[in-house]
C-alpha cells in the first residue's frame, strides 16, 4: 500500500517508483491510520487493482481477493463480508443494498437491487397506535424488520458475475469474525450509543456488547456464531437463509419481538437486476441506481440544476455556492415526497424529473439574495436524521467496477438477532414515511425508499470517478459536492472527499436550517445567515455527513487513486 500526498504531485512520484521497478503496493496488510493523521487528505494509490471500503479489516479482504486472481465482483464480496464483522453496526447479512458494475470487455454498466421488502402484512397505519405513530416500532421493535436481500443478491452478483465460490469469498471474514480484533473508537463510541437497543433486543449475553456492557476502543471483538453462519452458507447456499434453519431462526425472533414477517415472505424474496440511471453533467456521464432509490435521481437533479449557475467561478464553499446549492436541495427534497416511491407500484415521472428544462425551471426559481421560504408540497420525514450505512468501491486488473451501497439501517439495525446466528436484523421498514397516503407509506411487498446512490462518473466514455457513501438523506447531497470537488475544484480525489460538507432539506415545503461543519469559514457563515438561512454547526468531521469512498481512475498515467472517508473508519489499498 501506498499513500500519496495529493495529487498531481503525489502521482508523479508513485510513477517514477513503478517506473523503476520498485513498488510498495503487494502488502495485503492494511492499517488504519493514526488519529494524529487521519484526516490529513492523502490518495491510495495503485497501478492493477483497488479497494476502498469503510474499514482496513474489509479491504484487506478485498485486496486478498484481488491479488488470488479474483475479479471486482469477488473482491467485493470478500470485503462485504468482513465488513460484516468489522463494522456489523452499519451492514451485513440482516440487511439490503445495491451494487453497481461496470463490465470493462462489454463496456456496460448494469445494477443489482438486492433491497429489502415489506412484509406481506404490512399496512400504511401499521405502526399507528390509538392514532399516533409508535417511533420504537419503526426502529427497534419486529415490526420494523424487512425482509432481508444482501443474502440473495451477493449470491446473485457471484454466479453472475464472478469466479469464486462462496466458500472462497467469505472464508477470510469467517476467521476474522472467529479470531476476533481490536475495536475502533468508532465501534466502541456507537455501540455506546446503541447500548440500550442492544440491552434491550439482543440480551447481555450478546457478542455486540462486552460482557453486557460497550466495547471500550483496543478491546477484542469476536462473533463465532457469525462464523459458523457464513460457513454454513458456503456448504448449502443462500437458499439456507430464505428456505432453511436460517430462516426459521429469523421468522422466530421477528415473531418474538412482535413482527409480521413470515416464512413465506422471505421463501418469496427475489433478487432484480435493472438498467442503471443515467445522467449528464458537462462532458461527464454519470450512470447510477433507479428507484426505489431516491439518491440516484437526486444526484442527476442537483447536476442538472447547478450546470445553470458559474459553480467554480463562484469558488469552493463560496457563500454563492453554498447558498444555490442548499435552495436546489430544498426543491430536490419536495419532488423526493411528491413524486417516488416503489416503481413496481408507484407511477413515477423519472425521465421527466432527469431533463435538462425541468432543472433549468428549478433554478430560475432561486433567488440569488435571499432564501425562497416556499418549496412545493415535500412533506420529508424529519425525525430520520441518523444515515448508518456502508459503501465499497472495487475495480480490478480488467477494469472491472463494482460500486456497492448497503445498510441494515440506523446503527446496529433493530437490535434483533436471530438466536445463534451472529448477524443483526435490519430496521428498514423505518424508511416508509410516517404520512399513510403517501407512496411511500409501508404495503405488502413494497421496498422503501432509500436514498443511497452508487455512481461511476465517465469522462470520454472510459471510466473516471466511482462513488458512494452512507449518511441517509445526506448521501446524495455529499456526493455531488464530491463530484464539484473534483470536476470543478481539481482536487484530489480523498482531498475531495475529506473538504467541509454541508447540507439542508425541506419539510412540508418550509427550508430547514442549513448544518455545516464546524471547519466552515465564520465570514461564510455569517453571509449565509444574512441571506436568511438558520445555521446548524456540526463537529469538524462528523459522521451526520456520511462516510463516502471513491476512485479516481486515471488510465493515462496506467494510475488508480483511491479514497476513504476519516468521518468514519475508510481506508484503502491497491497493488
Amino acid at each position: 500500500m501506498e499513500k500519496a500526498s495529493v495529487f498531481p504531485a503525489g502521482v508523479l512520484i508513485l510513477a517514477l517508483l513503478l517506473a523503476a521497478g520498485r513498488s510498495p503496493l503487494r502488502s495485503q496488510e492494511v492499517k488504519p491510520l493514526a488519529d494524529a493523521d487521519r484526516h490529513k487528505p492523502h490518495d491510495f494509490v495503485g497501478r492493477q487493482g483497488m479497494v476502498v471500503a469503510a474499514n482496513p479489516l474489509a479491504v484487506q479482504a478485498g485486496l486478498a481477493m484481488l491479488q488470488e486472481g479474483g475479479n471486482a465482483v469477488d473482491a467485493a464480496l470478500a470485503a462485504s463480508f468482513a465488513l460484516n464483522v468489522a463494522e456489523p453496526f452499519a451492514s451485513g447479512l440482516g440487511g439490503g443494498g445495491w451494487m453497481l458494475i461496470y463490465l470493462a470487455k462489454e463496456n456496460k454498466v448494469t445494477v443489482i437491487d438486492f433491497r429489502e421488502r415489506a412484509p406481506a402484512a404490512a399496512f400504511p397505519r401499521m405502526f399507528e397506535e390509538n392514532g399516533q405513530v409508535k417511533q420504537e416500532w419503526r426502529e427497534a421493535h419486529g415490526l420494523a424488520v424487512a425482509v432481508p436481500g444482501i443474502p440473495a443478491g451477493w449470491e446473485y452478483a457471484l454466479k453472475r458475475y464472478g469466479t469464486k465460490t462462496l466458500a472462497e469469498v467469505n472464508r477470510w471474514a469467517a476467521d476474522l469474525a472467529e479470531k476476533g480484533y481490536a475495536v475502533s473508537s468508532t465501534f466502541s463510541s456507537i455501540n455506546k450509543d446503541e447500548y440500550e437497543k442492544l440491552l434491550a433486543n439482543a440480551g447481555e449475553q450478546t457478542c455486540y456488547l462486552n460482557q453486557g456492557v460497550p466495547y471500550e476502543p483496543g478491546e477484542v471483538f469476536k462473533n463465532p456464531d457469525l462464523a459458523r453462519t457464513f460457513r454454513q452458507l458456503a456448504e448449502k447456499g443462500m437458499d439456507e437463509f430464505y428456505r432453511g434453519e436460517i430462516a426459521r431462526k429469523i421468522f422466530e425472533a421477528v415473531k418474538a419481538k412482535g413482527g409480521v414477517m413470515t416464512l413465506e415472505d422471505l421463501s418469496a424474496f427475489k433478487v432484480r437486476e435493472v438498467e442503471p440511471l443515467r445522467g449528464k453533467y458537462k462532458d461527464f456521464t454519470l450512470f447510477t441506481i433507479p428507484p426505489p432509490s431516491s439518491g440516484g435521481l437526486h444526484a442527476i437533479q442537483l447536476l442538472n440544476i447547478l450546470e445553470n449557475w458559474p459553480v467554480k467561478d463562484w469558488g469552493l464553499n463560496s457563500p454563492a455556492a453554498v447558498h444555490h446549492f442548499s435552495e436546489a436541495l430544498r426543491f430536490v427534497f419536495a419532488d423526493r415526497e411528491r413524486y417516488l416511491g416503489d416503481p413496481e407500484f408507484t407511477a413515477i415521472p423519472l425521465w421527466d424529473l432527469c431533463t435538462k428544462d425541468y432543472a433549468r425551471g428549478i433554478a430560475s426559481r432561486i433567488k440569488p439574495d435571499r432564501v425562497a421560504g416556499d418549496y412545493p408540497f415535500g412533506v420529508f420525514d424529519k425525525h430520520r436524521s441518523p444515515g448508518n450505512t456502508s459503501h465499497l468501491c472495487v475495480v480490478d486488473r480488467e477494469g472491472n467496477i463494482v460500486s456497492q451501497t448497503q445498510s441494515i439501517n440506523l446503527f446496529f439495525g433493530s437490535g434483533i438477532i436471530p438466536q445463534g446466528t451472529g448477524f443483526l436484523l435490519n430496521d428498514i421498514m423505518d424508511d416508509f414515511s410516517t404520512d399513510p397516503e403517501s407512496a411511500n407509506a409501508p404495503r405488502p411487498g413494497h421496498r422503501p425508499l432509500s436514498s443511497m446512490a452508487p455512481l461511476i462518473l465517465f469522462h470520454k466514455d472510459k471510466p473516471y470517478l466511482v462513488l458512494g457513501s452512507p449518511g441517509g438523506t445526506r448521501i446524495f447531497s455529499s456526493l455531488v459536492q464530491i463530484i464539484l470537488n473534483v470536476v470543478e475544484f481539481g482536487m484530489s480525489i480523498d482531498e475531495a472527499i475529506e473538504a467541509p460538507r454541508f447540507f439542508s432539506a425541506s419539510v412540508k415545503g418550509k427550508a430547514q436550517p442549513l448544518d455545516v461543519e464546524s471547519r466552515f469559514d465564520p465570514a461564510t457563515i455569517e453571509a449565509l445567515k444574512k441571506l436568511g438561512h438558520e445555521i446548524g454547526l456540526k463537529e469538524a468531521y462528523d459522521k451526520y455527513f456520511g462516510g463516502a469512498q471513491g476512485l479516481l481512475l486515471l488510465p493515462d498515467k496506467k494510475l488508480i487513486l483511491g479514497g476513504a472517508d476519516s468521518r468514519r473508519d475508510g481506508s484503502g489499498a491497491g497493488y
